[in-house]
């Protein structure tokens, strides 16, 4: 897969081996002047030395002919850098002639943005199955029945035929659709399992969703559903179901609960009872379930944790 950075203000004159020391996990400085010379990373499409400084604008990328052992890129946090992907790098799970399940990395956006106009999941898609560019009913958004924020790894499917697609939209509608999540949360959740009903809406005072009363007239109605699966000393595995898809919602929800996500910048808290270093949100849609539109047979797909998610939980028994 093919990472890129672009340097910003911030990294204006910083040395190229220290940036890639800064954001490539597992990477030293030493580690990363050397696999600069290899030419394992380009600014701006050209080879340069490990000691070469940067200029705000510059675009960084890392090479696919790196060694298949080079790290990859950071994922930590909605401030995170953007990560490209193009149709070699899909991890399709699964695909008829009608849809695609495919296992969407942390670190890559659904589809186009005003900042970000290619190198999203559905550019990679359509680069891969071209006809699904005219599916749906949102140009930008073509074929996609369910989305991941960005910094959310896990599966979703993408309809490759308009019958697909209705089919598959009126499921979602009427909740036959079943979505499994799995979240780290800070602070230790009190009840074994919980209804969250907090309608969702923007929030008033910062650039994020809000969770606002149940009996609220504003905002929309969302339910989540959870279940803990595994206590630590101030913190919280968690099994989540969404009966709804509102933007942000697991994490607005989790953050009104008082036990927000661990890793989540966007939806921090202002105190923990226990620090819990995370290089990436601690969120990730494990399983998903629906009805096959053409045959009508019930499709079960389930993947493990990332092991970075992994590595996070096995810090909290040390």
């Amino acid at each position: 897969m093919t990472s890129s950075w672009t340097v910003t203000e911030e990294d204006h004159k910083k040395r190229l081996d220290v940036f890639l020391s800064e954001n490539v996990e597992g990477l030293t400085r030493s580690q990363a002047k050397k696999r600069v010379e290899e030419g394992a990373f380009l600014v701006n499409n050209k080879s340069v030395s490990g000691h070469h400084f940067l200029k705000a604008g510059n675009i960084i990328t890392q090479e696919d002919k790196a060694d298949s052992q080079m790290p990859t890129a950071k994922c930590r946090s909605a401030e995170d850098r953007t990560i490209s992907i193009a149709a070699k790098d899909l991890n399709i799970i699964e695909e008829t002639k009608d849809w695609l399940v495919i296992y969407k990395p942390c670190g890559v956006l659904m589809h186009p943005d005003h900042g970000h106009p290619k190198g999203t999941l559905i550019d990679a898609v359509i680069e891969y199955a071209p006809g699904v560019a005219k599916i749906g009913e949102d140009p930008m958004r073509p074929g996609i029945m369910s989305r991941l924020d960005k910094d959310v790894s896990g599966l979703v499917v993408i309809a490759k035929t308009q019958d697909a697609f209705d089919d598959l939209k009126k499921q979602f509608a009427d909740h036959s659709v079943k979505k499994e999540y799995v979240a780290l949360v800070f602070g230790e959740v009190e009840d074994d399992e919980g209804d969250i009903r907090f309608r969702i809406g923007r929030s008033s005072t910062k650039a994020r969703m809000a969770a606002l009363p149940e009996n609220s007239e504003d905002g929309q109605a969302a339910w989540t559903h959870y279940e803990v699966t595994e206590r630590f000393k101030g913190a919280t595995l968690l099994k989540l179901q969404i009966l709804t898809g509102r933007t942000h919602q697991i994490r607005a929800h989790l953050m009104a609960l008082q036990h927000p996500i661990v890793g989540d910048a966007l939806y921090k808290p202002k105190s923990v009872t226990r620090k819990i270093a995370s290089p990436r949100l601690c969120l990730q849609s494990v399983a998903l379930e629906f009805n096959d539109p053409k045959t009508g047979e019930r499709r079960v797909y389930a993947i493990d944790r990332d092991k970075e998610f992994d590595r996070v939980i096995k810090t909290l028994a040390s």
